[in-house]
């Protein structure tokens, strides 16, 4: 995941910093003024599959924060609109963690530079980027709104912007309401100097002069995610990953493969277990259509509307939003569970309270049938034909996944692995286990 480096036309900083994890300036090979030779860090916060949030230079106190798009764009107006959101969004994400674990406002500023050269005179840099600045509850955020601005409620005026090749300076308190004004005629590092006169600081605008290392580096610490929480953002950008390609995705799925045992296991947990069958991460609802063909009334279950909505409408099932790892269904209240493919997308600690939760809703005769990919680690694809939506997967060996499920709460009945494509039509080894609740 590195800056798109085929639209460069000239060495950029911002695209350099997303290249070396946020080591380009803070690294031990150039140290920044005031950093000493061998205090490398980094200075990445976050990483999506769209944009970096860095540890701002020049922060005048800690929680400045840049976010960055990976795609070397002059404005986010650039960018589609979805990736366009999406950078927003997590930009928000940073100022609700400035407010919880500093206790300060934010207010976000981009300054898009999609114009004339002559008319960028407020940016820096040359590579769109969101600042996110803390501040005091008590300071007067509408300093950063230069005279001339104009309410915007969305963010359709800037990609307006940057289609006419023009140059624009936003700022925003809140996501739906934000001010714009285009052509701004704004000294350089306007926002900045704001920033420094509301902190009592007018003199130390310029973060080249003035980079206030350490407070980048308390910054990168305060704000950088656990690893729980970096989890939860690879799951939530999984399900929207599927969102976006859901009809590619419900025409790949449509049809078992030529070569499957799928079918065969369906009617094998069929037999073996009696009442309602919960399809778990059903997607766009082909396994669960096998189940109801076989005469069993079915709970067709997934995180992502739009792949339910995909799938046909069939009697017998009953398509529920929702998640593996918190169920919207009581104790006891299913026979069996089928769970393919959906767990590898869970790391270690949410596949075991994914577990858990079947546990809970299974009868004490009822059985579930999961399987993940084999092998270590994790790794982030897209999806084929060249669109721009990326999946999270974790892989799993035989004896870590019996483990979990021990841990979880439930026993094993049988594993068994084999050699079959997945959903892009790449072999691919699974495993299977064959659960029942431990009573």
């Amino acid at each position: 995941m590195t800056a798109d480096i085929m639209s460069r036309d000239v060495p950029c900083e911002l695209c350099e910093e997303v290249d070396s994890h946020g080591y380009a300036i803070t690294g031990s090979g150039s140290p920044a003024p005031g950093t000493a030779p061998g205090e490398a860090f980094s200075r990445l916060i976050l990483r999506t599959s769209v944009a970096d949030v860095l540890a701002g230079l020049g922060a005048l106190t800690p929680g400045y924060a840049l976010v960055i798009p990976h795609e070397h764009v002059a404005s986010l107006g650039e960018l589609g609109p979805r990736d366009m959101s999406r950078v927003f969004d997590l930009a928000w994400r940073v100022a609700e963690r400035v407010r919880r674990r500093l206790g300060l406002a934010s207010v976000l500023v981009e300054h898009g530079s999609s114009g004339v050269a002559s008319g960028r005179r407020g940016s820096c840099i040359v590579h769109a980027h969101v600042h996110v600045f803390p501040l005091p509850r008590t300071a007067a955020q509408a300093s950063f709104t230069p005279p001339g601005s104009r309410r915007i409620t969305s963010l359709t005026s800037l990609r307006e912007l940057a289609r006419r090749h023009r140059n624009y300076y936003l700022s925003a308190t809140a996501p739906q309401e934000g001010f714009i004004v285009a052509d701004p005629q704004l000294p350089s590092q306007y926002a900045r100097r704001q920033w420094a006169a509301e902190l009592g600081e007018p003199d130390l605008w310029d973060w080249g002069a003035f980079p206030f290392i350490e407070n980048a580096r308390a910054t990168a610490e305060v704000l950088r995610v656990d690893d729980e929480e970096e989890d939860e953002c690879l799951i939530r950008e999984t399900v929207l990953a599927y969102s976006g390609a859901s009809a590619v995705y419900a025409a790949r799925t449509r049809d078992f493969p030529l070569v499957s045992t799928l079918p065969v296991e369906i009617k094998e947990l069929s037999r073996a277990t009696r009442g309602t069958i919960l399809d778990a991460g059903a997607g766009a609802g082909r396994d669960a259509a096998s189940f109801a063909a076989g005469g069993r009334e079915v709970i067709a279950l997934d995180a992502c509307l739009p792949l339910l909505r995909a799938a046909p409408p069939r009697a017998g099932v009953r398509r529920v939003a929702g998640d593996v790892r918190d169920l919207p269904l009581a104790d006891a209240s299913v026979g069996a569970i089928w769970c393919s493919a959906v767990l590898l997308h869970l790391p270690p600690h949410q596949l075991i309270r994914a577990l858990g939760e079947f546990a809970r809703v299974l009868t004490d005769d009822g059985l579930a049938q999961v399987s993940v990919k084999e092998g270590s680690g994790r790794s982030a694809e897209p999806f084929a034909g060249g669109l721009p939506f990326r999946r999270h997967f974790f892989y799993y060996q035989r004896d870590e996944l019996l483990d979990h499920t021990r841990r979880a709460g439930v026993d094993v009945v049988r594993t068994w692995a084999e050699d079959a494509p997945d959903s892009g039509d790449r072999q691919q080894r699974w495993l299977k286990l064959l659960l029942r609740k431990r009573v």
